[in-house]
């Protein structure tokens, strides 16, 4: 057939022998540093070795408070430099742990000794992007942390473009490049920046930690899979470890609204006043009317009510009936065409909002990492028309040739528990992006395979009411890295039973600050019937209704 099958025949073999990757890891071990590096001398990292081939490209002072603050380099995902006021030791590096690889990274140091909190933070990219993730480096730093970042093993040129992974002269998948993005790289730069620590102050991490959203999220989830040594607490958001699906219910959507010349696109005037039709016919029935919904699954919304002629709708926002089929479309998700049986999951209601960014009436192409996985990656073909996409033997192929090295879905993570790490997960119920019904999905797979007493032991879930992809809506703005510390240094669960273990999120409604408790799924967030609407501390955590 054409040369990518070929190819991805041998990428799963390929996956499995380079690193240990089907079974075990390659641990991070101490060192000894050699006579020209030493210890609390930044300058001298440049003769850093270890155990996986790095090759330092500089080892700089930073010393920002000397004068202006370090501005970050900018790129796709980081498009506005970033004023970093810490003073820090700032290594760059490439790792090639096989010929073909190529993966920068960098690791900030806290200048002084004195200033590590003696942990050591990791972090990576979002979409597809092959860059420097400089915004998850910054607030780590500033912390104390010693923290890492890498690009996934390619460049890029925006979040979801994938030409990294095509060689367009041969018309072959690079195995080694989605090997990288797929899994290898962050591990491979964990275990060299940890080392790198452990060099420079002379003793490794007390605690090592991650915090990752949208692929960062995937990330994060394939390290408690494949690597569960490598890090103490894992944050995945909005993780999309179900890749196969993911790219299922992107590509949906987004032909939802490509086909008969994009008569099914909504402009962003009619999202917005779909978007608030939505929330006015679903917000009640959580019991308080607060401008929010905190579980779309309890309410059934049709879009026909705004299709123009309908009584009451607005001609300058009503919509045509493709446009309503298209968002039915999107709210269901694909389905097969020979059976009508689900493929992957469809978008929350409360989630129109953000379509202005993803499936939209633009002429651009539509979000998200689909189009150039299913016609590089999957088809080997640059002209391929996503509309004839196959919903009946695509999926399945996708996954069969590619599942071993995208998808992060073992659901036993007994090895994580057992080196007693922890896992929280979010998500949010408005992300226009990664259906929020695949962490739900993924966690429902966790608790199955090791018992809901188990899994309670080592993780959580959120779902985040109004929040869009990653962040944002009324109650979107979470520090997740407190309370992941509080679990595992001190033992307290974020189960909301007490302020301590309570996680708090904030934002505005209508220009007004707001803050809730996130509550545990499947619990939800429930008024104590008096107070203001707008405080945390007037509502608890309840089992639903």
């Amino acid at each position: 057939m054409r040369k990518t099958m070929q190819a991805a025949s041998a990428l799963t073999l390929a996956a499995c022998a380079v690193l240990s990757a089907c079974g075990g890891s390659i641990r991070s071990t101490s060192v000894t540093p050699s006579s020209t590096t030493i210890a609390g001398n930044c300058a001298s990292l440049m003769n850093y070795t270890g155990a996986i081939p790095a090759t330092i490209t500089s080892a700089v002072q930073v010393t920002p408070g000397a004068g202006a603050p370090f501005q970050t380099p900018t790129n796709s995902l980081t498009p506005v430099s970033l004023s970093v006021t810490t003073p820090f030791c700032r290594v760059t590096g490439v790792i090639k742990p096989v010929a073909d690889s190529s993966i920068a990274f960098e690791v900030w140091l806290p200048l002084d000794r004195e200033k590590w909190n003696s942990k050591f933070m990791g972090s990576a990219d979002g979409g597809s992007t092959g860059v420097i993730n400089y915004t998850s480096m910054v607030d780590p730093l500033a912390r104390g942390y010693a923290v890492m970042g890498h690009d996934n093993g390619h460049t890029s040129t925006d979040v979801f473009e994938q030409s990294w992974a095509f060689d367009f002269s041969t018309d072959t998948v690079k195995a080694d490049q989605i090997i990288d993005f797929g899994y290898r790289a962050e591990h491979v730069v964990t275990v060299v920046s940890k080392d790198i620590t452990n060099t420079y102050f002379s003793a490794q991490p007390v605690h090592s930690y991650y915090v990752g959203c949208s692929q960062g999220g995937h990330h994060g989830m394939m390290e408690a899979q494949r690597y569960p040594d490598d890090y103490d607490g894992i944050v995945a958001g909005s993780h999309g470890g179900d890749w196969l699906g993911m790219m299922s219910s992107e590509a949906w959507a987004g032909v939802s609204v490509l086909k008969n010349n994009r008569a099914g696109g909504m402009t962003a005037a009619q999202l917005a006043a779909f978007n608030r039709a939505v929330i006015s016919a679903c917000d009640a029935k959580d019991g308080l009317v607060d401008g929010q919904i905190d579980d779309p699954r309890q309410c059934s919304f049709d879009p026909a009510i705004l299709q123009c002629g309908a009584p009451g709708s607005n001609p300058a926002t009503c919509l045509t009936p493709a446009q309503v089929q298209s968002a039915k479309d999107i709210y269901a998700g694909p389905k097969r065409q020979d059976t009508g049986a689900s493929v992957s999951p469809g978008y929350a209601v409360g989630s129109e909002g953000g379509w202005a960014t993803t499936w939209n009436s633009t002429t651009s192409l539509q979000s998200g990492s689909y189009y150039d996985f299913f016609r590089l990656i999957l088809k080997g073909n640059p002209n391929f028309d996503i509309l004839t996409l196959n919903w009946d033997t695509d999926i399945d192929a996708g996954r069969s040739q590619y599942g071993s090295i995208y998808d992060a879905i073992n659901p036993d993570l007994s090895a994580f528990q057992a080196n007693k790490s922890k896992l929280i997960m979010y998500h949010g119920w408005a992300d226009p992006l990664i259906s929020p019904y695949l962490s739900i999905a993924s966690w429902g797979r966790i608790q199955d395979a090791m018992g809901t007493s188990t899994v309670n032991q080592f993780a959580r879930l959120y779902m985040v009411p109004g929040m869009g992809h990653c962040t944002g809506g009324p109650i979107g703005t979470v520090d997740w890295l407190t309370p992941l510390e509080n679990w595992v240094e001190k033992g307290i669960a974020p189960d909301a039973t007490s302020a301590a273990s309570t996680i708090v999120g904030s934002g505005t409604t209508n220009g007004v600050a707001r803050s809730r408790p996130l509550c545990p799924y499947p619990t939800v967030e429930k008024y104590k019937g008096n107070g203001d609407i707008n405080s945390a501390s007037n509502f608890t955590c309840v089992s639903p209704s």
